[in-house]
């Protein structure tokens, strides 16, 4: 994974467009600091359960291994003082995976390891495994689904290639044991994704040096399904997956191979859609090619499905951030959410962060955007249930130096939407700050 370059070009700067207003507005809370990041605060995960509450989570000062991971509970008023999370030595909040549902999920590199941590509540201490072969690193990724569980994948780097492995925990069930999910031959796997639905489907999608591949596990009969080839790629190093409740889904993704923060390769955008009763439509389709050879960035592509069953796919595109909706195996065309441009000197911290969806149907994109040569502020696409389009993107923060590693969930009990991200700038008084909205 690479570095944010914190210095944009000349023509970066002259193509970056300021947002209506300088501050967060209503419907948007005036975002604060939560208690005890200030000075210490890395990069945040805003995490909520289904019956249990909901924290934010952020390393403390320190380097990785080494830094302790701090927990604010979100309580009637917004963000506790931050303690300790026990359990969680070696927890990585900026470079590993999270989720949450009824359990709280941890998937990340640990030594020549990869380790799998179950919380089951904020304020529960951590359990953890040690999980897959002896690995020089592991792409991980995992995600939550309330009444159904958690799931993790990890893909490994072997000597020779690697593999990617599953692990499930099902309701308030410990952990399965590690599943082989890829073919038994060892090869390059440059990205995985994972979803699950409520009935305890997952689905898992890598590239395997060069082909989009998914299976599906089904929960029902606890088997998994045939892998699948998907398409041909030069390198797909971002990927996500989505899986609706009647095995509806998506699988996404970015062509481009970057090394070392360059590319010779203009990216383009692809996705494929599968209904509930007939596979996924081959040839994927393309969503985007880019003109030039900028690099999207942020989180760069992200696909699920609300509550009521509305495929959504978003991304950070060459001129804007944008999304398309998903109608069973039909994407639809493009709506730009704020004219964020990707970069040729490949800024990480600009464009899409999170998709995020409500019980009550609600969806929100959050993105980062640069205001200016020094500023940058957080924003937010909201999309009511049943709404035609998201509506216009709402500043949730402040213009500020560096903001980056926007988090977001929504609660589930009150369908407020938080978003939390991190304010490193000026160092003496770095934090993760938060704001709120009520929901779309």
């Amino acid at each position: 994974m690479f570095l944010p370059k914190l210095l944009a070009s000349a023509a970066v700067v002259a193509a970056m467009i300021p947002v209506a207003s300088a501050n967060a507005a209503a419907p948007w809370s005036d975002p604060v600091a939560v208690p005890g990041s200030t000075g210490q605060g890395g990069a945040p995960q805003v995490l909520f359960t289904r019956t249990r509450g909901g924290a934010i989570a952020f390393n403390g000062a320190g380097s990785i291994p080494g830094a302790p991971l701090e927990r604010s509970l979100w309580g009637a008023n917004g963000a506790q003082p931050a303690t300790t999370w026990q359990g969680a030595p070696d927890f990585d909040t900026g470079f590993s995976a999270w989720a949450a549902g009824d359990r709280i999920m941890y998937v990340g590199p640990s030594g020549r390891r990869v380790k799998v941590g179950i919380a089951t509540g904020p304020q529960a201490t951590w359990t953890t495994t040690l999980r897959g072969p002896s690995t020089g690193g592991a792409r991980v990724a995992a995600t939550a689904v309330p009444h159904a569980g958690t799931a993790g994948v990890f893909a490994t780097f072997e000597g020779g290639g690697g593999h990617v492995y599953l692990v499930r925990q099902l309701g308030t069930h410990a952990p399965s044991s590690t599943q082989l999910v890829s073919g038994s031959k060892k090869a390059s796997i440059r990205s995985v994704a994972v979803a699950m639905n409520a009935s305890g489907d997952v689905l898992v999608a890598w590239d395997l040096h060069g082909e989009i591949q998914a299976r599906l596990w089904y929960g029902s009969s606890k088997h998994f399904g045939p892998i699948q080839n998907l398409a041909k790629v030069t390198g797909a190093l971002h990927l996500s997956v989505a899986l609706g409740s009647d095995r509806r889904a998506t699988v996404a993704w970015v062509d481009q191979l970057v090394s070392e923060g360059n590319t010779g390769q203009k990216a383009t955008v692809w996705a494929t859609s599968r209904s509930a009763s007939r596979g996924f439509l081959l040839p994927p389709k393309q969503l985007e090619a880019f003109p030039d050879t900028a690099i999207p960035a942020g989180s760069v592509i992200e696909a699920a499905y609300t509550s009521t069953g509305r495929g959504i796919i978003a991304w950070s595109g060459r001129t804007a951030v944008r999304a398309a909706f998903v109608n069973g195996r039909s994407i639809g065309t493009p709506q730009d959410l704020a004219p964020i441009p990707s970069s040729p000197d490949d800024i990480a911290a600009i464009g899409l962060a999170n998709l995020v969806v409500a019980p009550n149907g609600a969806a929100a994109v959050t993105m980062v955007a640069s205001v200016d040569a020094g500023n940058n502020q957080v924003l937010a696409a909201p999309l009511p249930d049943g709404a035609a389009a998201f509506g216009p993107a709402e500043p949730v923060s402040a213009p500020g130096q560096f903001l980056a590693n926007p988090s977001a969930a929504f609660d589930p009990v009150t369908n407020q939407l938080v978003v939390a991200w991190r304010a490193p700038q000026p160092a003496a008084t770095s934090s993760v700050q938060v704001a709120t909205r009520p929901s779309p």
